[in-house]
C-alpha cells in the first residue's frame, strides 16, 4: 500500500502543476504479474523463511533446492503472489534445462513489455537501464547450471543498494549450483510428512472412494508410505486410484511402488520416482491415449502446447481416425482432458487454450519411450537447447527426433556407419533450415511425419518429394515458398498437407489431384493478408480438390469476387473447414447466406476471416435454414468502410448457434457489436482499432441493427454474454463505455480496457456485478482513477486489477 500510496501523491502533484503538459510520464509494466494456481498457506515455514530474506535482509541471492516434484515450484509461484504492491518489480522466469543467457534475457523482456535487442549485448543494456534505479526481485525456475546474471543485465551487487533491493531467488534440483551461483541464504525443499502427505492425498483420492470399503483406507495409508511424501507422486497417484474401490486393486499399487524402487539407499532418486508415477501411466484407459501422452515430450521443457496443435500432431500420427475433422478434434480435446485428469497434463487458460507438461513428468515420459531406463535412443528430443549446445544424434537407432525452437541451420551429420534408417517422426520446425536440409532429410525413407514449419525454405526441392511414406507435411510459415514443383505429386500416402503463411502462388495442374489419400489441406498464404495479387491456379485448384475423396477439411482463400464466385460453383463438394475472403472490393453489402450457399460446406465450416475488403455493411437476411453449424472464430479485419452488421428475420444465435471466438481489427467506421451479446456459446471476443466506436454494446439496438421481432424480443427478456469469458476492449480512440448497466457478463474472467483514452464508464452496478472476475486491466493507474462507478463497485474490483498493454490476450 505504501507505493499506491506514493503513486496518489505524485498525482496530486501532478493535477496542482499548472503546466503538467509539458511533463512526460514513463509507461511501465506491472510490478507483479499474479501466476494463477492454488495458494499455499501463509504459516508455510519455507514461505515465511523466503520472504523475510526478501524484505528484511541483506542477502541478495537466495536458493531454494530439492528433488523434482517436491514443491519447489509451487513455493515460487507463491512468493511471486505474494508482492501484490508496487514497490518492488517481480519477474518470474523459468529457466529450464539448456537455458543461456539469452533465453533469460528474452524471458525477462517479453514479462517487462519491452522490445528484444538486436543481440545479447544490446538486450543485456536495455535490462540493466530498466532496473538499475528500481528495486527488483528476479525469480529464476528449475535451474540445471551457472548462468552469467551480469551478462543477462542484472544490476550488481545484488542485495541492498542505496535503499533499493536487488534480490534473486533460484529453483534448483542440484545444490551445487546454488554454490556455483553464490547463493547466501538455502531453503531445502523437503517432502511431507505422514500426515501431511495423508491429507494431501485424500485431497486427491476423494472420500468416497476411501469409504467403499473397510480395507482401502487402511490399503491408502501403506501405499502413501510407499510414496514417501513426495507431493507430485501424492497428486498424480492419487488421481489415479480416485475411481478405484476394489482393494485388490489398491493391492496391485502398493506392490508396484515397491517394485519400482530401485534404489534403497535412495528412495527419492530419480529412477525411483518415474517408477512411481509410471503407475499412472500405466493405468490410462489405453494404448492411444498412452501414446498421445508420450507426445507430449516432444515439445519443450515448460512448454505451453496450444491444443489444436496438438490435435493436428495426434491427427498427422495416425493416433486419431474418426470420420469427420470436428470428431477427430473433439476427440483430441477428449483425450486431453483424460490426460489432465490423471495429472500427466496441466491446464493453462490462455486466449485459445494450452496445456503444459510438469518438467518431471516430461522426464519420465522420455524414459518411458526410450525403455524404462535401458536408453535405447528409440526417442531423442532436444527441443529448445541452449544454441551453443553440441549433441550427436543417434540416427540409425532413433524413431522419433524433436529439435524444434533451436535456432538450428544445420543438421548434426550422421556418417557412413549408421545402419538402416528407423526415422518415421522429424520435429524441426521453428529452426533456420533453408533448402539444403534435404541431402540429410533424403536419407530417411521410412519417414511418415515431418514437421518444417517456420524456418527459411525458399522452395520445395525435388529430394523431399522423394520421401514417398510422408504422411504428414508441414510447410507452414515459410513465407518464401513461391510454388509446389511437378513431383510434388508423388507423394501418393500424404494425408495432410499445412502450406499456410507461405506465398504458394503457382500449383501445376494435376499435383493436387494426385495427392489421391489427402484428408487435410491448408492452403491459406500470405497473399490475403498482404492485399491480394496474382496466382496460376484458382479457381481450377478448387476443382481438383473436389475430386479427391478422401478429403476431411480444407483451408482455402478466395481474394476478389472472381475467385469467390468460383469457389461458390464448387463449395457443395469441399469440406471447408478455414476460409478467408479478401479484397472484396465493392461496396456493397455481403450477405451471410451467400457465403458457401451450400448446406454441406456450411457443416463443415469452423474459422471464416473476412479482411481488406470494402463493403458498407454484412447482412443476415431472413432466408430459411440457412445456418453456419459448426463456426467456431469469425475475424473481421481491416473492413475500412464497415458501418454495421444487421439482422432481418434472424437472430444471430440462429445463424452462430456454436460461435466462440469473435475478432474485430481496423473497422474504423463500425459503432458497436451488439448482435453479439445473444450468442450462446461466445467465449472471447475482441475489438481493436475501431475508431468510431464509442459505446461497444447496445441493449436498445437501433439503426435497423436487428429488425426481426420475435426472436429478437425473447432474447431481450434473456441475460447477455451468458459464457463469454475474454473480453478486449483495446485501441478504441472514441470508446467512452462498454455498455449500459442492463448488460450483464455472468462468466466474465479477463476485461482488458487499453488505449482507450476517453473511456470514462463502467457498466457495473451492485446488484450485477461479474462475479467471476479475475483480471481487470488498464494502461496505468490514472486510467483506473479517472472511471465512474456506483459506490461500491470499485472496491470490488479492486483486487483484479493489472496495469500495462499487452499486444494479445493470455
Amino acid at each position: 500500500m505504501e507505493a499506491t500510496e506514493k503513486l496518489s501523491e505524485i498525482q496530486e502533484c501532478l493535477r496542482a502543476c499548472p503546466d503538467n503538459n509539458n511533463i512526460a510520464l514513463e509507461s511501465v509494466p506491472a510490478p507483479t504479474q499474479e501466476i494463477p494456481g492454488p495458494s499455499m498457506s501463509a504459516e508455510n515455514c519455507n514461505l515465511q523463511k523466503a520472504l523475510l530474506f526478501i524484505n528484511d535482509d541483506p542477502v541478495g541471492m537466495i536458493g531454494i533446492w530439492g528433488p523434482g516434484g517436491v514443491g519447489k515450484t509451487y513455493l515460487l509461484k507463491n512468493i511471486n503472489n505474494s508482492f501484490g504492491g508496487m514497490s518492488l518489480h517481480v519477474i518470474f522466469v523459468t529457466a529450464s534445462k539448456g537455458c543461456s543467457v539469452q533465453t533469460i534475457q528474452e524471458e525477462i523482456l517479453k514479462k517487462l513489455r519491452m522490445p528484444e535487442g538486436a543481440n545479447v549485448e544490446s538486450q543485456c543494456q536495455i535490462i540493466y537501464e530498466f532496473l538499475k534505479n528500481r528495486s527488483f526481485l528476479l525469480l529464476l525456475d528449475d535451474l540445471w547450471e551457472q548462468i552469467d546474471l551480469q551478462a543477462v543485465g542484472i544490476p550488481y551487487p545484488l542485495g541492498i543498494v542505496n535503499q533499493l533491493k536487488r534480490k534473486v531467488v533460484l529453483t534448483t534440483r542440484l545444490r551445487k549450483v546454488c554454490g556455483q551461483m553464490e547463493v547466501r541464504e538455502e531453503l531445502i525443499v523437503t517432502c511431507l510428512q505422514e500426515e501431511d502427505a495423508w491429507q494431501l492425498f485424500k485431497e486427491k483420492v476423494s472420500q468416497e472412494t476411501l469409504s467403499s470399503s473397510p480395507r482401502i483406507e487402511t490399503l491408502a495409508k501403506e501405499l502413501v508410505k510407499e510414496l514417501k511424501g513426495l507431493p507430485l507422486a501424492l497428486i498424480v497417484i492419487g488421481k489415479a486410484m480416485y475411481p478405484k474401490t476394489d482393494p485388490i486393486e489398491w493391492e496391485y499399487a502398493i506392490e508396484h511402488m515397491q517394485r519400482s524402487c530401485c534404489d534403497e539407499d535412495n528412495p527419492l532418486s530419480i529412477e525411483n520416482i518415474f517408477g512411481q508415477l509410471k503407475f499412472s501411466y500405466d493405468n490410462l484407459r489405453s494404448d492411444t491415449l498412452r501414446h498421445c501422452f508420450l507426445t507430449c515430450a516432444l515439445w519443450p521443457e515448460d512448454w505451453e502446447i496450444i491444443k489444436a496443435d496438438l490435435a493436428q500432431c495426434w491427427m498427422g500420427l495416425g493416433l486419431l481416425d474418426e470420420c469427420d475433422i470436428q470428431r477427430s478434434y473433439s476427440q483430441a480435446y477428449s483425450l486431453i482432458g483424460d490426460l489432465r485428469d490423471a495429472c500427466l497434463l496441466e491446464n493453462r487458460g490462455n486466449w485459445y487454450g494450452s496445456v503444459k507438461v510438469h518438467d518431471v513428468i516430461r522426464d519420465m515420459a522420455l524414459w518411458i519411450s526410450c525403455g524404462c531406463g535401458e536408453n535405447n535412443n528409440n526417442w531423442f528430443v532436444r527441443a529448445k537447447v541452449a544454441t551453443e549446445e553440441r549433441f550427436s544424434i543417434p540416427w540409425g537407432k532413433a524413431e522419433y527426433i524433436s529439435l524444434m525452437l533451436n535456432g538450428m541451420s544445420k543438421l548434426p551429420s550422421f556418417g557412413n556407419d549408421h545402419g538402416p534408417m528407423k526415422l518415421m517422426t522429424l520435429c524441426l520446425q521453428n529452426n533456420y533450415f533453408d533448402g539444403s536440409i534435404v541431402e540429410t532429410i533424403k536419407n530417411f525413407a521410412s519417414l511418415t511425419y515431418l514437421d518444417l514449419r517456420t524456418n527459411l525454405l525458399k522452395d520445395i526441392p525435388e529430394e523431399l518429394c522423394s520421401l514417398v511414406n510422408l504422411e504428414y507435411l508441414d510447410l507452414s510459415h515459410n513465407p518464401d515458398i513461391y510454388q509446389l514443383p511437378d513431383c510434388f505429386g508423388k507423394l501418393i500416402k500424404l494425408k495432410f498437407l499445412y502450406l499456410q503463411c507461405t506465398d504458394i502462388r503457382i500449383i501445376p495442374k494435376k499435383v493436387i489431384s494426385n495427392l489421391k489419400a489427402l484428408q487435410v489441406i491448408d492452403m491459406r498464404t500470405w497473399r490475403a493478408y498482404r492485399g491480394g495479387g496474382s496466382i496460376n491456379y484458382n479457381p481450377a485448384i478448387f476443382q481438383e480438390l473436389g475430386t479427391l475423396d478422401q478429403l476431411k477439411a480444407a483451408g482455402i482463400e478466395a481474394d476478389g469476387f472472381t475467385e469467390y464466385e468460383s469457389l461458390r460453383d464448387v463449395a457443395a463438394n469441399l469440406p471447408i473447414r478455414s476460409l478467408i475472403m479478401g479484397s472484396l472490393k465493392e461496396t456493397h453489402p455481403l450477405c451471410l447466406s451467400d457465403i458457401l450457399s451450400a448446406d454441406f460446406a456450411r457443416r463443415t465450416l469452423f474459422e471464416l476471416e473476412i479482411i481488406w475488403s470494402k463493403m458498407e455493411q454484412i447482412t443476415g437476411r431472413q432466408e430459411p435454414n440457412y445456418c453456419f453449424g459448426t463456426l467456431n472464430k469469425l475475424f473481421l479485419w481491416f473492413l475500412v468502410n464497415l458501418k454495421e452488421i444487421t439482422w432481418v428475420g434472424r437472430s444471430p444465435a440462429s445463424v452462430f448457434p456454436r460461435l466462440t471466438c469473435v475478432n474485430v481489427n481496423s473497422c474504423s467506421k463500425l459503432e458497436h457489436l451488439s448482435w453479439t451479446m445473444y450468442l450462446p456459446c461466445l467465449e472471447q471476443l475482441e475489438a481493436r482499432f475501431c475508431d468510431n466506436m464509442k459505446e461497444a454494446f447496445r441493449r436498445t439496438v437501433h439503426h435497423g441493427e436487428i429488425t426481426s421481432t420475435g426472436q429478437e424480443s425473447s432474447s431481450a427478456s434473456e441475460g447477455t454474454f451468458p459464457c463469454l469469458k475474454q473480453l478486449r476492449l483495446s485501441d478504441n480512440p472514441k470508446l467512452i463505455t462498454i455498455c449500459d448497466p442492463d448488460v450483464t457478463f455472468p462468466s466474465l474472467e479477463q476485461l482488458v480496457l487499453t488505449k482507450s483514452p476517453e473511456l470514462i464508464r463502467l457498466p457495473f452496478q451492485i446488484h450485477s456485478l461479474p462475479l467471476k472476475l479475475q483480471e481487470l486491466q488498464f494502461d496505468d493507474v490514472e486510467c483506473w482513477d479517472r472511471l465512474e462507478c456506483e459506490e461500491g463497485v470499485k472496491s470490488f474490483l479492486q483486487h483484479c486489477l493489472k496495469f500495462g498493454y499487452v499486444s494479445e490476450i493470455s
